[in-house]
């Protein structure tokens, strides 16, 4: 399985235990939970923190339905993250270039890569990725996000297309997979950023 499938399963896994999880992220970035970063030289790995402590909960919409997905942060070593999304566990490779999906010691398909810049490709499994903004500004439950990076992996058999929306110094704040039809493109899933816990913040605080 590749990155992005992963990543897509795991948040629709996430779900089978989200609701009993509820209370585990808060502190939207609107509320004020901590400076934003400095907008210059920032790389992929600015994008995409993965310290142990970190913590995410998305509105995921799949199937006509809307369920919160959990995702966090359980381990981390210089060069590789280990990360909770429901039953499953994901382990990322903090490269000097990037992060990128790991199977053991065997480094996968990049999910952000530098330079972090717009027209900025690499290949993936069966496709490419490519990031197709740095300017981007989302608002979600959690806050609002500006200068955010777009990366979109197309691959093929089926033809798909995975976007992911990372705001630096939070993560990953909008997630879509699109799947060819006929007609064009279904959007299959869409995940969108609730509330987010840094590492060292009280998960109840305000509860």
């Amino acid at each position: 399985m590749t990155a992005r499938s992963r990543w897509a399963a795991a948040l629709a896994g996430a779900c089978l235990g989200a609701v009993a999880l509820a209370g585990c992220a808060t502190g939207g970035v609107g509320d004020g939970a901590g400076p934003p970063p400095p907008t210059r030289d920032l790389r992929a790995a600015d994008y995409y923190p993965l310290d142990a402590g970190w913590r995410w909960a998305y509105d995921l919409e799949k199937d006509g339905q809307t369920i919160l997905a959990m995702y966090g942060v359980l381990e981390r070593t210089p060069d590789t993250a280990i990360v909770q999304a429901g039953d499953e566990r994901l382990m990322y490779a903090i490269a000097p270039d990037g992060i990128a999906q790991k199977e053991g010691t065997v480094l996968g398909d990049f999910v952000i890569k530098d330079p972090v810049k717009a027209g900025a490709e690499w290949p993936v499994a069966g496709g490419k990725a490519k990031i197709v903004s740095v300017s981007e500004q989302v608002t979600t439950d959690a806050g609002k996000f500006s200068g955010c990076a777009v990366v979109e992996v197309t691959r093929d058999s089926p033809m798909r297309v995975a976007r992911t929306t990372f705001a630096p110094g939070v993560g990953p704040v909008v997630i879509e997979m699109h799947v060819a039809t006929g007609a064009g493109f279904a959007t299959v899933t869409r995940a969108r950023l609730r509330a987010v816990t840094r590492p060292g913040e009280d998960p109840l605080a305000g509860h």
